[in-house]
């Protein structure tokens, strides 16, 4: 139950970066919209942005990737993405998806940590807590580059859908 939760929040994150294409369906009169965890795929980062190799107790992940990052979706759902430090398998990103009639959370574990080739890859999203728990679902595997301009991308190598984040 809790996979399946975790990959709708990432297809939600991936299915739009711009607000017009949402992370959520259309609303319907008759269900709340099921924000899924939609993410972000990019190509590989920018050469500008080296891939620091932390030592074996700071983890895999570069310290310019941690952190809380949010977004905007349709102009008033938010995510709020945080990636933690963390090795293959473990635990790394947590998100909260709010909308008007939703709040749902989700986790996904590190699958690779990027490269100077590839992207940071996170495997599919669980949900971990939703209210109501009907309008969360888990999501896909999704990839997340560090932008030039500072900003986080998390694509959906499987749709192309993707969100850009702000630090914050």
């Amino acid at each position: 139950m809790v996979a399946l939760a975790a990959g709708g929040t990432v297809y939600a994150v991936m299915n739009g970066d711009d607000g017009t294409s949402g992370a959520l369906p259309a609303p319907t009169t008759s269900a709340p919209a099921t924000p899924t965890d939609p993410g972000t795929r990019s190509p590989s980062p920018s050469p500008s942005l080296s891939s620091p190799s932390p030592s074996p107790e700071e983890g895999e992940i570069p310290e310019t990737y941690l952190g809380t990052w949010t977004t905007t979706i349709n102009g008033a759902d938010t995510r709020r993405l945080t990636l933690t430090q963390g090795e293959a398998g473990d635990t790394v990103l947590r998100l909260v998806a709010d909308g008007e009639a939703y709040h749902c959370e989700f986790a996904a574990a590190l699958n690779r940590p990027p490269t100077a080739q590839s992207p940071l890859t996170l495997g599919p999203s669980e949900v971990t807590t939703g209210e109501p728990l009907s309008s969360c679902s888990p999501g896909a595997a999704t990839e997340v580059t560090l932008l030039s301009d500072g900003r986080l991308q998390r694509l959906n190598p499987t749709t192309g859908e993707k969100l850009t984040y702000d630090r914050g």
